[in-house]
């Protein structure tokens, strides 16, 4: 910005000398408070030279210079709109009396306007116009190159920004996902059933090497070693030994109560 005031500052300063070399001649009365407007301006009393600028009007209405310098005054004080209306009136007034110096300056000064939004475009289009019509000013070759500077590091701001942005981006996904990651493992540690199914399936498996360990050798019953013959009389021999050790027990039962009754 204080770039931009400097060289603005200049062209409000250089309108009354190119006003001066203008075909129509101001009276002194312009001249003199132009002058006064411009001390103004240096002093940075821009309310001040903003009104002697419009008392300038009420003298010469139809002054482009003055429109311009209005404009350039409104720009600083960041009203925008109205600024770019008196710039335009200005160029209107100039093409007007068809003078290629007030031209120059307007063109100038709506360089400067469109660069300070960043309107490329429209500020490369003044300025081509302002030096087709005065080949030698520095001031605009020195604008252009500044402008075409401040648009590449506008460019390279604006990529860093957006490789930032993908970056974060990028990092919050990854964190998301390990996030998420992290609780499924974590319920899944923590998850019951889980041990459940664990503890069924380590039982499953110490069943498993119990019996393929060679200390395991389960006995199979082999049914046909034993007929049904075989069987009955393992059954009889086992009840005619219950029979025999119940009469042994009611035997000795009867013998107690026989000593129990003899009174001698």
């Amino acid at each position: 910005m204080k770039q931009n005031k400097m060289f603005l500052l200049l062209f409000i300063a250089s309108g009354f000398l190119l006003s001066g070399c203008s075909k129509s001649m101001p009276s002194p009365v312009i001249l003199f408070k132009d002058y006064l407007a411009r001390k103004d301006v240096k002093a940075e009393k821009y309310d001040e030279a903003l009104g002697k600028y419009y008392s300038l009007l009420e003298e010469d209405g139809d002054r482009s210079t003055t429109h311009s310098n209005i404009g350039v005054l409104l720009d600083l004080q960041q009203k925008k709109d109205d600024a770019l209306k008196s710039l335009q009136y200005a160029l209107k007034l100039a093409e007007q009396k068809n003078d290629a110096q007030e031209i120059f300056t307007v063109r100038y000064n709506l360089g400067v306007y469109y660069g300070a939004l960043k309107k490329v475009t429209e500020a490369l289009e003044n300025y081509q116009v302002a030096l087709d019509l005065m080949p030698t000013s520095n001031e605009i070759k020195t604008n252009i190159e500044l402008l075409i500077q401040q648009q590449q590091q506008d460019q390279q701001k604006e990529q860093q920004q957006k490789d930032g942005e993908q970056k974060q981006n990028s990092d919050g996904q990854d964190k998301d996902k390990n996030d998420q990651n992290k609780d499924d493992s974590q319920d899944k540690k923590n998850d019951p059933k889980d041990d459940e199914d664990k503890d069924g399936k380590d039982k499953e498996n110490q069943d498993k090497d119990k019996q393929n360990s060679p200390k395991y050798q389960p006995r199979p019953f082999k049914g046909d070693q034993l007929s049904e013959g075989d069987v009955k009389k393992i059954l009889g021999e086992l009840r005619n030994q219950e029979q025999k050790i119940r009469a042994n027990f009611d035997k000795k039962e009867k013998g107690k109560t026989k000593n129990n009754d003899k009174d001698w």
